[in-house]
């Protein structure tokens, strides 16, 4: 393990309990390493950057360029880092080299870890790599998902809409809720049931099936009410609030809910504000 933060411990507590012998656990201070082979349960704490036959690297993106050119691997040794938006060619000129990279919060490395199996791991690179990596994915409970050559970027913002994006929605449906006056702790938990909720409904039912809402039911008068009370109260919120509206009847459309011209009526109303 070359990076042991939350991502690091994570993987190798993963990889200790499927029975992979850890080697070294590799961090800027022997301090860290050493608590991080303690989180882990295994390997030799060291800040020397020096790989094993299967070496992840966890470091942040900006780091992984350097650590590919100091890092000292067995040969044959597969090197595979953890960036979302990178593939294998950040690791150049190390080969074999990969990518793998978890979709889940690593937030807290043993809630992570304790609920990682299931989760779909992006794998890429050389066919080497890729016959170390899918093994591994499997060993710790993940899902391989490939990725195609050329295209993290795309899936990595893909991730961030699903994820960072999540939190942002949510902080905004608190800031319209406590414009309305009810408090953020009182409007947490209730929101966070709404949302877990249609999460619930998506693993069900799918998309488009799971939409519901004014827009799915062409309420054109409730969405004029909706954006007339932001520009009031929240404006800097009117415009996340009419661009997702626009991609939700694209989703509402797909579902066969809204006509061409109840749908163009919708994106009007959105787009008032830009009429003045």
């Amino acid at each position: 393990m070359i990076g042991a933060g939350r991502t690091g411990r994570a993987l190798g507590l993963l990889a200790r309990r499927a029975g992979y012998r850890i080697g070294p656990v590799v961090c800027r201070t022997m301090a860290h390493a050493t608590r991080a082979a303690a989180f882990i349960g295994g390997g030799r704490p060291g800040t020397e950057p020096v790989g094993a036959a299967l070496t992840i690297i966890a470091v942040p993106d900006g780091e992984i360029e350097g650590v590919a050119k100091a890092l000292r691997m067995p040969r044959g040794g597969v090197a595979a880092h953890t960036c979302a938006s990178f593939g294998a060619e950040a690791l150049r000129p190390l080969r074999p080299a990969g990518a793998l990279h978890p979709l889940r919060s690593f937030a807290d490395p043993a809630r992570a870890a304790a609920a990682f199996r299931g989760t779909a791991c992006a794998i890429d690179g050389d066919a080497a790599a890729l016959r170390a990596l899918r093994p591994f994915v499997r060993a710790i409970g993940g899902t391989p998902l490939r990725v195609k050559p050329g295209a993290k970027a795309l899936y990595h913002g893909g991730a961030v809409f699903a994820s960072n994006y999540l939190v942002a929605v949510m902080e905004a449906a608190l800031r319209l809720f406590e414009e309305a006056g009810v408090k953020r702790s009182a409007a947490l938990g209730p929101l966070a049931t709404l949302a877990e909720g249609t999460l619930a409904n998506i693993r069900a039912v799918g998309i488009p099936k799971a939409l519901t809402g004014p827009i799915e039911r062409g309420e054109i008068e409730t969405l004029r009410r909706h954006v007339a009370a932001i520009l009031e109260w929240a404006p800097a919120l009117w415009g996340p609030y009419a661009s997702l509206g626009g991609l939700t009847v694209e989703v509402a459309a797909a579902k066969g809910s809204l006509g061409r011209a109840a749908a163009g009526k919708i994106r009007s109303a959105l787009l008032a504000e830009r009429r003045r």
